[in-house]
């Protein structure tokens, strides 16, 4: 949570998050439909040819990476976390479908122009600081072939995130236990997250940290790394506004010039 000074002192919290109670609750968040879903979004809207070579980064338990290698793309996975990786890799043989996974840091892609499309799921993007945040987008700008494109799936987006914020939250999921302590700084723009876990009589905390941008940030962001912003989408087709479930956006590498978000309905729609 923020310090005395009403900050937080980020670290790299991310490294461990994704373990024990808290990696099984990861597990069982989202339906496999809902990656049909999105597989369906990200096929259409980076107009993927077919056999492309597709980059998930982080790739977490690799839900959407082994929906759209089943469709016959190439995909690539990059996490920072062994336990989602190994379930990653365990989904893959269980489906005997064809993905390379690595373990590495999302600012540190070994890769030049080799991707046609790659992609940013889970609301991923904002774990790191400002610093951290830019450095991602010029590797993801790096390993893209010209004109290849990025797309990223936003929830906690300043306009989705405030329309329904609430500092303590308790559910249960298959028979987990969730409370959830939230405090924003709007100095720093960053969230601060205490997750407390209940199966049986056992409990773990969690804590993270998450950089909050505007929409409108996320697009600035995107042109200084050298991309042009297709319309944007809030999901199921419709354009993105306050209170949408998430942001979907999608940029076009078109080197170092600056390009423009046109907050419209997006072309490419899930089928949601």
């Amino acid at each position: 949570m923020p310090d005395e000074h009403g900050s937080y002192q980020d670290s790299e919290w991310w490294r461990s998050h994704f373990s024990g109670i808290m990696l099984d609750l990861w597990h069982s968040l989202l339906p496999q439909h809902r990656a049909v879903q999105d597989a369906d979004f990200l096929q259409s809207a980076c107009r993927l040819p077919a056999g492309a070579k597709v980059l998930d980064v982080p790739c977490g338990e690799g839900r959407v990476a082994l929906e759209l290698a089943a469709r016959g793309h190439q995909l690539v996975g990059v996490d920072i976390s062994p336990g989602l990786l190994r379930e990653a890799r365990r989904r893959a043989d269980e489906r005997r479908l064809p993905v390379e996974w690595h373990e590495a840091d999302m600012r540190r892609l070994p890769w030049d122009g080799v991707f046609d499309a790659a992609f940013c799921w889970g609301d991923s993007f904002g774990y790191l600081d400002d610093a951290g945040n830019r450095e991602f987008l010029a590797a993801a700008h790096r390993v893209l072939k010209p004109g290849g494109r990025l797309a990223m799936e936003i929830g906690m987006v300043a306009e989705t995130l405030f329309a329904r914020y609430r500092e303590e939250v308790t559910r249960d999921v298959n028979g987990i236990r969730l409370a959830v302590r939230r405090a924003y700084d709007p100095r720093s723009g960053r969230l601060a997250v205490e997750y407390t876990l209940t199966r049986g009589g056992t409990e773990e905390k969690r804590s993270a940290s998450y950089r909050i941008y505007t929409c409108g940030e996320v697009c600035r962001l995107l042109e200084q790394a050298g991309f042009v912003t297709d319309p944007l989408s809030g999901g199921a087709g419709v354009p993105f506004e306050i209170g949408a479930e998430r942001l979907l956006v999608v940029a076009t590498k078109v080197g170092s010039v600056a390009g423009r978000c046109r907050p419209v309905v997006a072309d490419a729609q899930p089928a949601e």
